[in-house]
Order: structure tokens, then sequence, then C-alpha cells
């Protein structure tokens, strides 16, 4: 190397880094007596940028062409975006041939773990990406998928986005000996037939299937039979009768730890060993309550994600061995700092529950589980201190989340300060999630969402009763970590940006 071309490279990876310990370690190490400067090998800028935050891999990429080589292949070997804006952007430049980019480079062979999802999209909720621009991203993501020879794990979740069914089909031909995980929400085009010749699933040693897609029978029944010995993780979304066939033909799924399907296929051959099963969900649009569930099936069961009719299906009241459940997830509520403030499900989204009616005796019913809970998550009307005082000991509780239809502080409603002396009862608690997502749909929010004065106060009455929480959050807009200096609001949720079109969005695309 050049010595002096060294210097210049070291100067610029400080200026970037700053107080990175093992930047300086490294440049303490690599000094000899006598210089008046630093030798930094590129074995060893490669060392220091393991250690660097992946937010400074960004401004060290810019600062010379011989950084940016080394950094690029991290930044790109593992991909997590849920803004549509960056989305639309990394797709481009991810579908961009190596003579259009930088140095030259084939950034899509470095993809190793992709997630693409769309925070805002669940349900009926409209994306903010407009038709066109899903149509453009699409069809980049399934011409970049070929290059990806690496790739070992891809989670899509973006509503109708067209060209999936390529992507998936291709991504499970066997042409890519690493891959292991596929979350895919799949979508047919309209003009795809079921009669239409399925190509070959040659995938194998896939560890995670999620989808959403109720279509393309023999292609699905082909992935399951070929892999049933290594899934664990299998959520089917959407209807199950195109893989039918496949419930039967398979022996079991021995390495199976998180299943999602209808409490039906539990009487399939494929189901009757499901003792490594730790994680079950009902799908959403199953809103029944009259779910049978044998007493033999999932014993080991721990997590279970459903509505609250129907909890108590999973609760042995007689049998000798229960269930040790300890994480319940009601109504599909998943907290997210974004515009719409994550997702959850209701058997009717026009009647919001009552603490004392629904959510309580629901809760109540986990006596007759053999362990302690220590996740919750439900969603009610309003809060309420006295109703959730009412329920069973919480001694173990860790994990709180609640949200809630009406603002607290609001008419008869019950503040966020209310909630303090309930700590006492929890001493285990580090997490208490407040979420105005079903607020949100209706394009309104809590009063208090961006007074941090006031959330700040609420914090100091919860530490006079508790020692052990760490993160807080009474909106989506943001939430609290509590540091050895005390708390820190972080995540603010920021309008979203304008997607910057390169003109092919611009035209009539289909």
């Amino acid at each position: 190397m050049d010595q002096g071309r060294d210097r210049d490279e070291h100067s610029k990876l400080v200026a970037v880094v700053g107080t990175s310990r093992m930047a300086i370690a490294g440049a303490s190490a690599s000094m000899s007596p006598g210089t008046s400067g630093v030798i930094l090998p590129v074995e060893l800028l490669h060392i220091i940028f393991e250690s660097v935050d992946r937010s400074d891999l960004y401004f060290i990429a810019l600062s010379s062409r011989t950084l940016n080589k080394i950094v690029t292949p991290a930044l790109y070997s593992n991909i997590d975006l849920d803004l549509p804006h960056t989305i639309y952007a990394c797709v481009r430049t991810l579908a961009s041939v190596p003579r259009r980019t930088a140095f030259n480079r084939d950034l899509a062979g470095f993809v190793e773990t992709i997630s693409l999802r769309d925070l805002n999209d669940w349900i009926e909720l409209p994306s903010a990406l407009q038709r066109k621009q899903r149509s453009v991203v699409g069809r980049r993501l399934a011409k970049a998928i070929p290059r990806m020879k690496r790739i070992r794990s891809i989670t899509c979740r973006i509503r109708s986005l067209p060209h999936t069914l390529q992507v998936f089909t291709t991504l499970a031909s066997g042409a890519f000996p690493h891959i292991d995980a596929i979350d895919m929400n799949v979508c047919f085009p309209s003009h795809w037939s079921p009669t239409l010749t399925s190509p070959i699933a040659g995938i194998r040693g896939l560890k995670i299937l999620r989808l959403d897609s109720d279509d393309f029978g023999s292609f699905m029944c082909s992935i399951l039979t070929g892999n049933y010995n290594t899934l664990k993780s299998l959520v089917f979304t959407d209807r199950l009768h195109i893989v039918w066939h496949a419930w039967k033909s398979i022996p079991s799924f021995p390495a199976l730890e998180e299943l999602g399907v209808q409490v039906q296929v539990l009487s399939e051959r494929a189901f009757q060993d499901t003792s490594s099963v730790r994680r079950f969900i009902l799908p959403c649009w199953d809103i029944w309550d009259d779910v049978a569930m044998p007493s033999n099936v999932l014993p080991n069961l721990e997590d279970v994600t459903c509505y609250p009719v129907q909890l108590r299906a999973f609760l042995l009241t007689s049998a000798s061995h229960k269930r040790p459940i300890s994480t319940v997830t009601l109504n599909h509520l998943r907290y997210e700092r974004c515009h719409r403030g994550g997702c959850f499900g209701m058997e009717d989204r026009f009647t919001p529950y009552d603490f004392h009616h629904n959510i309580g005796p629901t809760v109540q019913a986990l006596r007759f589980s053999s362990a302690p809970l220590r996740r919750l998550s439900f969603c009610v009307q309003k809060l309420s201190v006295s109703a959730l005082s009412d329920l069973l000991p919480l001694t173990d509780l860790e994990y709180l989340l609640i949200a809630l239809d009406m603002a607290p502080g609001e008419d008869d409603t019950d503040d966020i300060f209310a909630l303090a002396p309930l700590l006492d009862r929890m001493p285990r608690m580090h997490t208490l999630l407040l979420s105005d997502v079903t607020k949100k749909m209706m394009n309104e929010c809590f009063a208090f969402a961006h007074d941090e004065a006031y959330q700040r106060r609420a914090l100091a009455a919860y530490d006079e009763h508790s020692s052990f929480l760490r993160r807080v959050a009474f909106t989506t807009e943001f939430e609290w970590e509590k540091r050895q200096d005390g708390w820190h609001p972080w995540g603010h949720v920021v309008a979203e940006r304008e997607i910057l079109s390169d003109g092919e969005d611009d035209e009539s695309i289909e």
C-alpha cells in the first residue's frame, strides 16, 4: 500500500467513526516507532468496520473509493427497510446492471438477507406505494432476485405487489443453495390460471415458510413434502385447502417450533406429533369462537396468538398435562412505530372490547396454564386501572401491550399517571406499551402523542414504583428507553418522504 494514501484513508475513517474504541485500538496497534502517521491494512479496516454501527457505514462508504469498496458488501448483505421511499430506491439500485453502478459492481450479489415491509399496509388500509410504483418495485425485485446467489432469507410484506409470484417460484426453484427462510405476501396476476403448469420446487433445507397465498397447490405441496424435515416455522395466513394433499403424505414435522394454520388442520396425519411446537397462530380471518382443540395436540405450547373468545380452547381445565402458555397475543395485535401504528384484528370492528366482560375473564382463564404469564397483548375500549388490578396476580409479567380505543384521560378514562401504582404488582415488568392503532385507523391520535414533557412526568411517576422498566411507549409516534442517565425518547415517526421517480412509473404500467 502507498503510505500517503493510507494516512489519508485513516484520517477519513477517524473523522467518520469518531470515538469508536475499536478504531482507536486498531490505530494504536498499527502505530510503529518513528513514524508520523498510521498505516492500516485493508484486513484491519475490515475488522474495525465490523464493530462500527451500521448507520456510520453509510457515511464511511461516501468518504473514499477504497473505503466504499470495503463497506459496500456489508451494507448490502443485510437489507431491512420499512419506508416506501427507501424500498423504492433500494430495489431500483439492486436491479441495476453492474455497468450502471459505482465501480461496476453487482450489488444484488452481495445480498444475504432482505426484508421489505410496508408498515402502513394491512387489511383494508392502502399502501403508501401507488399502484404504478408497486408495479415497478415488483418487476425490479423480480429482475434482481436471480443475481442474489448468496441470499439466505427474504421477507416481502407489501400487499398487492406485482411479480411476487415470479419472485417466490424463482427462490423455491432450487437454484439458491443458501436460502432457508421465505416470508412473503404472494400476489397472483389477474391473468394467472390454476390450470397453468406449475414450476418445479427444488428448494431443500427450508427452515421458515410464512405465506399469504391461497393458490398454486401442486407447487406448494412439493415445497412442503421436500422440506418437512427441516421446517421450523410454517405459517399460512390464508385457507389451506390447496395443500391438504401434502398433509396426508407427510409423516410429521419433527423440527417445527412455530405453526400458523387453522385448528382443523391439526387432525391431519402430518400433525399427529406436535410436541416440538412452541408457538401457534390462528389465522386473523378465522374469527369463529367454536374452536375445537384436541387435548393431545400442542402439549408444549408456550405462545399463542388468537382472539379472546378462542383462548380458552388452548387452556385445559381437566387434563393432567396443562399447556405451559406464557405469552398471549390477542387480536393479532402488533406494535409498530409508524403512521398506522401497527396492526390488529377485531371480530366486530365497531364494537370495542370491554375489559370486565371480554378481556378480564379471558386472561383469568390463564390460571389453567402450567406456566406464569410473561407477555400479554390485547385491545380494549379504554384504560381502567381498577379493571387491570382485577386480573390474577401478574408478578411474573414482563411485557404488556395495550391498544386503546379511547385516549387515556378522556371522559371517564384513567390517564397514564394512574398506571404507576399498578407497577408495584409487576416487579418484573420491563416493557409497557400503549398503542393508538385503533385511533389512527380513524386518522386520529392521543392528545398527548407529541407531548414529551407530559410523558416524561408520567415516567417519573413510574420510577417511584418500578426500577425494572426499560422500554415504555404511550403512543406509536415514538417510544422511551431507559439508559444509565435516565429516559430518552427515540424512534419518532417522521413525515413520509416523496418517492423520487426515475420516470419508469410515470408510464402506463399494468
